[in-house]
């Protein structure tokens, strides 16, 4: 017999047509905590134990089973004691009804997706991400009779092909709801803390839109800092000098990079160098004489990785207090960011308007036009200076030892020199 559940399954009735059986695709787009996710899931695991369905979850890249929706399914089966489903690694199976989901990612299991029979229910997350190419061989190759095609995401660009195939030229049989934080908001689900965050985040009405509304970023809004800040930020003049004295190190790497120092004290930029093919005992030469061999008061924050790790080992024999970075080191925030230097970025980003930076032309290219994406978790990540180069841009090392500079410490995987 099965047990009887006492904690009530709260989907809101924006979602009721997730039980529709009569819509071949459910499309679900909008903001952050607008519940599309949860909904889906508790609908699948509730439908998954009234009648045996095989059920594919899949998004565009999907590297390892963390990357699917498997911890949020098992998370709610474990929530309502749904003991008639036995989880694994890889898969979820109901004893009772023979359900099973499966998890696959689309771009790199293509043709074994393409060889499945009977899939019931496919369940496309993060669908923003999909290509063009994927959804072409998806659409046919789930061709059960009355089967259906589940997508939730969030917009990313204005042309997302998942939004043009089914929204702006909607397909037959399919159903399309924008849906927002005020979804839950409705039916006192919204957790107090992210409704303390939606407010922080009016106050940036571009991160707003896109992040709680579910508008799509245009291109240029992909830059990681906007060109206007940054000009407000070079031309402000009353930012008080109290405070650190930081001096942020980018280290040449190969042909024409250029090893920069850049300056602030407190959160007021006071003075850059930049050096081009010299090497590193030479730029401890020049990195004393630019700090005027102070070893009490300044702190020295250099790029570790690779050459970096030179000066950082020489500063140290002269007797400065050094902090080394590594830019594809671990993150404070792992939810939203793959590497340090990408939180970093973002971090520069959120406090454009509290500082103050010297003019500077290529700083200011460099900083507006460094562009960021989403990874296959959603997370934001800065793009490489490989990629940025091949861009056409040269390598945006003024904007990488400014990020150095000002970067707290609260979000550095530091080791810390004497």
């Amino acid at each position: 017999m099965m047990e009887i559940i006492k904690t009530p399954v709260k989907i809101p009735s924006e979602y009721r047509e997730l039980f529709n059986p009569d819509w071949r695709y459910i499309v679900l787009y909008g903001g952050r905590a607008s519940g599309k996710s949860e909904s889906v899931a508790r609908s699948l695991v509730l439908r998954g134990r009234q009648e045996r369905l095989r059920i594919l979850c899949t998004r565009e890249l999907q590297m390892s089973i963390r990357d699917s929706v498997h911890k949020l399914l098992k998370d709610l089966i474990d929530l309502y004691r749904f003991d008639d489903y036995k989880v694994t690694y890889d898969s979820i199976i109901n004893r009772t009804t023979g359900t099973e989901f499966i998890f696959k990612g689309l771009r790199h299991n293509i043709n074994e997706i393409k060889s499945m029979q009977g899939i019931d229910v496919c369940w496309v997350e993060e669908a923003q991400s999909i290509t063009e190419h994927s959804l072409d061989i998806l659409t046919p190759t789930i061709r059960k009779e009355g089967s259906q095609i589940i997508f939730t995401f969030n917009r990313f660009t204005e042309l997302d092909p998942v939004y043009v195939k089914f929204v702006m030229n909607k397909m037959p049989k399919t159903y399309t709801a924008h849906l927002n934080y005020d979804v839950l908001e409705r039916h006192g689900l919204l957790p107090d803390v992210i409704a303390l965050e939606i407010e922080a985040d009016k106050e940036n009405p571009a991160l707003y839109a896109h992040k709680w509304l579910g508008e799509p970023l245009g291109q240029a809004e992909m830059a990681v800092i906007g060109r206007e800040e940054i000009l407000k930020a070079m031309q402000r003049s009353d930012v008080n000098s109290e405070g650190e004295w930081v001096v942020g190190v980018d280290v040449a790497r190969m042909g024409n990079d250029r090893t920069v120092f850049w300056s602030r004290k407190g959160l007021k930029s006071l003075d850059h160098k930049i050096l081009s093919k010299y090497p590193i005992p030479k730029i401890c030469d020049e990195l004393e004489r630019f700090v005027r061999y102070d070893k009490k008061t300044v702190t020295i924050k250099v790029d570790d990785t690779g050459v970096g790790g030179g000066v950082t080992d020489e500063m140290k024999k002269r007797g400065y207090k050094v902090i080394a970075i590594n830019f594809g080191a671990s993150p404070n925030d792992k939810d939203k960011y793959p590497n340090w230097i990408s939180e970093a970025w973002f971090y520069m980003a959120e406090h454009m308007n509290d500082i103050q930076l010297l003019f500077n032309p290529d700083l200011l290219m460099e900083l507006s036009t460094r562009q960021w994406q989403q990874d296959t978790r959603g997370r934001r990540t800065v793009e490489g200076k490989i990629t940025y180069k091949k861009r056409g841009y040269r390598s945006p090392d003024i904007a990488d030892a400014v990020v150095i500079c000002y970067a707290p410490a609260k979000i550095e995987p530091i080791r810390v020199i004497f």
